[in-house]
């Protein structure tokens, strides 16, 4: 009897997601330095349209706000999960996925991605971001 119950105990425990509930993983939350950039040469490499992970970018997508993408300071990294998406929210801004890198001489930073022809532009210091 006793052998049973420890089994269907067991199982009970190995069923459970432990990622489903809210206290299984610590909040992460820092301040960084937030600005925008595009996809031209002189703002990234030879190739603007690719990201630092291969992703290629739609501009019509980016345009219309299906996809929004940002590029972080490579002192942020180790603040992210390895094998799971880099998913940040920003206060204020949303939510974005982490699909570049900035160049070394930056700390701190998240930069925005935004569509070539857009006027929006943002440079703030002391912006609140959590990792998804």
């Amino acid at each position: 009897m006793k052998f049973k119950i420890k089994h269907i105990i067991l199982g009970v425990f190995l069923s459970l997601d432990i990622h489903a509930f809210p206290f299984s993983r610590k909040k992460i939350i820092t301040h960084v330095k937030l600005s925008c950039y595009q996809p031209i040469r002189k703002q990234c490499n030879s190739q603007p349209l690719i990201t630092a992970d291969g992703t290629k970018i739609n501009l019509r997508h980016l345009k219309s706000g299906k996809i929004k993408y940002c590029a972080i300071s490579r002192d942020l990294l180790y603040l992210f999960p390895k094998n799971n998406p880099k998913i940040i929210n920003i206060k204020g801004y949303g939510i974005y996925e982490v699909r570049d890198v900035m160049n070394k001489r930056f700390t701190h930073s998240v930069d925005i991605l935004i569509h070539p022809k857009d006027s929006f532009r943002v440079l703030k210091n002391n912006v609140e971001i959590e990792i998804l």
